[in-house]
């Protein structure tokens, strides 16, 4: 009841006219799904919650370079930065718009990199898990599963398929999540694919997750909690601690720090007293500096994924591991000490030694061997596999 409730509140004026365009756009959706039916041709949509930045552009690139003559479309909001790269490659769909309603109705397939990417969340959990409605969804995954994350569940989702991308994770979906076993299917990311290797790059990424805790996603923001909390003092502090700076700035090394797309709208109180620290906004495309870093911080981000899929050496900055464990996700079947690709810090200080060790003796054989461990495609072939998965029904080749 609480969880309806919380719905209800989060609800947007246009959230009330969906029952209604849904029923203007059911005979349209019904003949387009009946002409398709006649033209032999299945409607493939695409989309990432109105960006281009995720699997679902990237599976969508693939398509459209490898397989034309498909009849795919991708749902993207057009004052989106994406959207100019996504208009090249043809057949946009304006995010939320009607023809989104309308291609959304009529799909043979849905495929998203999020678990929403439809034109209305709530209106669309209602057909899809209520009433059991449209069963043809495919979640490409917006990154890699450590933690438990309930609101994946089968029962809260009902995806057709559900992509993973190591063994690990395949096995731990598999068995908690509740889906059919031939749902759940082992492929790799289709960003991977695009990931670069800079050799040669002298830059370090900060990119700490989120804490839904702090207010930034119900509209009760409190500034003030925010600056006093554990979380902005922790990286605020890295930002502007003078042994941190003076390292970066002797080495001539340039630090990215890029938040979660959920701590953005607090961006703007982060601050630091270095030419060579940047603070980065979401309008920057994240793989490049994937390729041009050479150290990774995080906390529990699972973009550390892509960066260890590049086997270059991470930093596990957890000073409120209890707490983030009770309060945001509970651990998952993946163990920061015993599966994580990097150490485990928990003070300041003991993060900046072990960024200057990393910087004299580069990756350790440990972590290496982890990496190579976790991953079990290496062959830039994931979105065709995806792609070959979604045609034969599920049996990835």
């Amino acid at each position: 009841m609480t969880r309806v409730k919380n719905a209800i509140k989060q609800m947007k004026l246009r959230d009330f006219f969906a029952p209604f365009i849904f029923l203007i756009l059911l005979i349209p959706s019904i003949t387009f799904r009946l002409i398709n039916k006649i033209k032999k041709r299945k409607l493939w949509l695409i989309a990432e919650d109105g960006q281009a930045r995720d699997n679902g552009y990237h599976f969508y690139r693939y398509i459209r370079l490898n397989h034309p003559d498909d009849y795919c479309f991708y749902a993207i909001d057009y004052a989106s930065s994406g959207f100019e790269k996504v208009n090249k490659l043809g057949n946009t769909v304006r995010y939320g718009g009607a023809r989104h309603w309308l291609f959304y109705m009529a799909a043979d397939l849905n495929i998203s990199s999020q678990k929403g990417g439809n034109p209305c969340p709530i209106f669309w959990y209602f057909m899809h898990v209520v009433l059991g409605q449209f069963k043809n969804r495919i979640f490409l995954q917006h990154g890699v599963i450590s933690n438990q994350l309930d609101w994946l569940y089968y029962k809260k989702c009902k995806f057709k398929y559900f992509i993973t991308s190591t063994k690990n994770e395949y096995e731990y979906i598999k068995k908690y999540y509740g889906y059919p076993q031939e749902s759940v299917i082992l492929t790799g990311l289709s960003r991977w694919d695009n990931l670069i290797n800079s050799q040669d790059g002298n830059a370090i990424l900060v990119m700490p997750t989120w804490r839904k805790d702090l207010g930034l996603q119900d509209n009760h923001f409190d500034k003030e909690r925010f600056l006093r909390s554990d979380y902005y003092n922790a990286w605020n502090g890295l930002l502007n601690d003078d042994l941190f700076i003076e390292f970066v700035e002797k080495n001539n090394i340039l630090v990215y720090f890029y938040p979660h797309q959920r701590m953005q709208s607090a961006l703007g109180l982060f601050n630091t007293k270095s030419k060579n620290i940047k603070i980065v906004s979401l309008d920057e495309d994240i793989q490049e500096f994937f390729s041009k870093c050479s150290i990774m911080i995080t906390d529990y981000s699972s973009a550390v994924f892509d960066f260890a899929y590049l086997k270059k050496p991470i930093i596990y900055y957890q000073f409120d591991k209890e707490y983030f464990h009770e309060k945001q996700y509970k651990s998952g079947t993946f163990s920061y000490e015993r599966d994580g690709f990097g150490k485990i810090v928990i003070t300041r200080g003991e993060l900046i030694d072990e960024i200057k060790r990393i910087y004299k003796n580069g990756i350790d054989n440990l972590y290496l061997k982890r990496i190579e461990n976790t991953f079990v495609f290496y062959d830039g072939r994931n979105s065709e596999r995806i792609y070959n998965a979604i045609k034969n029904n599920g049996r990835a080749s």
